[in-house]
């Protein structure tokens, strides 16, 4: 499965994608705290904002 992040900041936009779960976390709170506005699609189409990024995290415990 593979998660894309979308992250957004005056005019600019940026979009990445990671094959693990736990790496596109790690990504999106780096650029959450970075001041971006971030949120990380999987490849279902589900939309996780910050506020679901430690269920991500457990989803990558769970699937290693």
């Amino acid at each position: 499965m593979t998660f894309t992040i979308h992250a957004r900041k005056n005019d600019q936009s940026i979009v990445t994608v990671r094959i693990s779960p736990a790496v596109a976390v790690d990504k999106a709170r780096v650029l959450q705290l970075s001041g971006w506005n971030v949120h990380v699609t999987d490849s279902a189409g589900h939309q996780f904002g910050p506020s679901d990024f430690d269920h991500l995290s457990s989803f990558a415990r769970e699937s290693a």
